[in-house]
């Protein structure tokens, strides 16, 4: 069983200076590569196929995944805004943009106005990724496993649509232009992959949905995942 994707549509963003700062950080790369892993796996285990997609090559794409963006170059944060304003849909994990040019943390976070796009502004933060693997958060009803670092919102003109348990707001929806958004405060990508093979599915599957996307091909074998 699988489902026959658009070619190219729905991509998961591979960005240089993320991984290359998870590298100056920590000494290795692991956090940056099972964020991106485990978010090809949520699609996945929907049938969905994402593809893979450098920063320079978005133009062409519909629906765009995010994972672990905690540096981006303003040049890349500016590139992104005028995507998502050109129409494009754009899901994105936790502290978008915290550390930019040269590493410096932003005043405002989410920072180089993405704030903006995402209608949302940090209310709360922890980068404490050895105490995060268990954590998760409701969104609409459906639990979704996060890790690695977790930062919480207030709604700024976007709609909130996740908690976490303590009742801050965990994920917000936004319209961009003519485009739109949803930022999830913390890494479901690594989240999932962490806990799979049930971890968060259907968050993921949801995606799909949020995008205005269909799904092309189903199975209506009870043993697959669609």
């Amino acid at each position: 069983a699988f489902a026959a994707s658009l070619a190219g549509l729905r991509c998961i963003v591979y960005v240089p200076e993320t991984q290359i700062f998870d590298y100056s950080q920590n000494g290795k790369s692991d956090n940056y590569a099972r964020s991106m892993e485990g978010a090809y796996q949520g699609f996945f285990d929907n049938n969905i196929q994402a593809d893979w997609v450098h920063i320079d090559d978005i133009d062409e794409r519909s629906l765009l995944y995010l994972p672990f963006p905690v540096m981006l170059t303003e040049a890349t944060a500016n590139k992104l805004r005028d995507w998502v304003a050109a129409g494009g849909t754009l899901i994105s994990e936790g502290c978008p943009a915290y550390f930019g040019d040269r590493g410096h943390v932003g005043q405002h976070q989410p920072n180089y106005g993405l704030d903006e796009l995402f209608g949302a502004k940090e209310s709360y933060v922890e980068f404490v990724p050895d105490l995060l693997d268990e954590e998760r958060f409701n969104f609409s009803g459906t639990p979704v496993w996060g890790g690695i670092y977790l930062q919480a919102y207030e709604a700024a003109g976007g709609t909130a649509v996740g908690w976490y348990a303590d009742g801050r707001v965990a994920a917000v929806d936004n319209e961009f232009g003519k485009g739109k958004t949803r930022l999830i405060g913390t890494m479901a990508g690594y989240g999932h992959g962490l806990h799979a093979p049930e971890g968060s599915a259907p968050f993921f599957k949801d995606l799909l949905a949020f995008s205005g996307q269909e799904q092309h091909v189903i199975s209506s074998d009870p043993h697959v995942k669609a």
